[in-house]
């Protein structure tokens, strides 16, 4: 059983580089006992950790990576692998897709207290049944959340260049200057920008045409409809085919805020099964819910709902920046999608948003190259970001700036 391991294992490693590794890489706390790796699917967390391992490993004799779904770890189980590697080998174990075990977080408690001095890697790309399961393990394990990649980082992987982050400030503040710097770099800026909102938000997008990446988008929606939200709410069919129409009717809709009377006549369903639809699909990250500052947890009354990255826009519609698409709604996917890592964003009285940096708060309208600041010009803290544009001037910023913020 461990050789066949071993062989997996040595064959998953073969060809992995570090050639670009993600910001998030540096913010995990890589020296706990336990720690944990969730996001959407296909967010690059195999290679992410495997790149840890890479680093400090380098044997399969120190740590071993299994995939949960493999059958014969379906057949043994994580305990009784990890007893018997254990025995012989190892400091610590990978354990990807780990909410495909039942059972999964007893056996990992198990593991835990029984092996005092080993280390833990558990990934999950459902979110859903991480965050549902891991019970008694929330003392023990830490949490990571690996989110697509940003704007910068979709530029240093594709193009080979290394633009840092810049903080919310250094950018109100600099914007021109770090404008400059940029497009010194990346004459084609707009182009790539374009590039990114249309299919760059998953690093699997380096290794595929626009078509290929739009269907394999496609195939994260399925799984995410079809597999992940029906393992941990029991949806009869019909409510798969529901929830796949729910995300047809927001890729094409024309104002963000929820109609929900519309939504529920257009699905067919009753109110409280609508809301449970979109809070399954903003726990799946699909799509991404901006609330009023007042308002509870859970409140959808005058709340926005975007996708959580333009790309699926595009995917699902099929037309690339095409007049069928609200572009306005890709604008403002693509800055809440960016400005939320690390910030708290929610709708504004007098603006598109407000965003809560490091305790100030900004009052954002996000727009084409002719938006005007009549909606903010007496907010002490307005700004608007805009799409087209390649330098800002006074409170006025790219839109692409956005996207170097983590």
């Amino acid at each position: 059983m461990l050789q066949d391991l071993f062989d997996i294992h040595r064959r998953v490693i073969s060809g992995l580089t570090a050639n670009f590794v993600r910001t998030a890489y540096d913010a995990i706390r890589w020296d706990s006992r336990l720690v944990g790796i969730v996001g959407a699917r296909g967010t690059g967390k195999t290679t992410l950790v495997l790149q840890h391992y890479l680093e400090r490993y380098q044997s399969v004799e120190k740590c071993l990576y299994v995939s949960a779904d493999n059958p014969l770890v379906l057949k043994y189980g994580i305990y009784n692998i990890a007893v018997e590697y254990f025995k012989y080998y190892g400091e610590c174990m990978i354990i990807d897709e780990i909410h495909k075990q039942d059972g999964w977080s007893e056996e990992l408690k198990a593991l835990y207290d029984a092996y005092p001095d080993k280390k833990f890697i558990a990934l999950g790309s459902s979110i859903l049944n991480i965050l549902q399961s891991k019970g008694d393990l929330s003392r023990r394990m830490v949490i990571h959340h690996l989110p697509g990649l940003s704007f910068r980082e979709y530029l240093n992987i594709r193009h080979k260049t290394s633009f840092p982050v810049y903080t919310f400030k250094q950018i109100r503040d600099q914007h021109v200057s770090i404008s400059e710097s940029i497009l010194s770099q990346r004459k084609t800026l707009l182009r790539d920008f374009e590039e990114y909102c249309r299919g760059g938000f998953y690093p699997f997008c380096i290794h595929h045409t626009e078509d290929e990446y739009f269907q394999l988008l496609a195939n994260v929606l399925d799984k995410v409809i079809y597999e992940d939200i029906p393992s941990l709410k029991a949806l009869r069919s019909t409510s798969s085919l529901k929830l796949k129409k729910l995300v047809a009717y927001l890729s094409a809709s024309k104002i963000p805020q929820i109609s929900v009377g519309s939504l529920t006549n257009e699905l067919g369903v009753a109110r409280d099964t609508l809301y449970e639809y979109l809070d399954l699909l903003e726990r799946a990250e699909i799509i991404q819910m901006i609330r009023p500052i007042s308002a509870n947890v859970r409140t959808y009354k005058r709340s926005k709902i975007f996708f959580s990255t333009p790309n699926f826009y595009f995917s699902i519609q099929q037309h690339l920046w095409s007049s069928r698409l609200e572009r306005g709604n890709v604008r403002e996917s693509f800055f809440s999608s960016q400005a939320s890592i690390g910030n708290t964003i929610y709708v504004s009285d007098q603006a598109d948003f407000l965003l809560e940096v490091e305790g100030e708060m900004y009052d954002i309208e996000v727009g084409g190259p002719n938006k005007d600041n009549r909606q903010i010009k007496d907010a002490a803290n307005g700004l608007v970001f805009k799409d087209g544009i390649e330098i800002g001037f006074s409170r006025q910023i790219p839109l692409y700036l956005a996207g170097f913020l983590y």
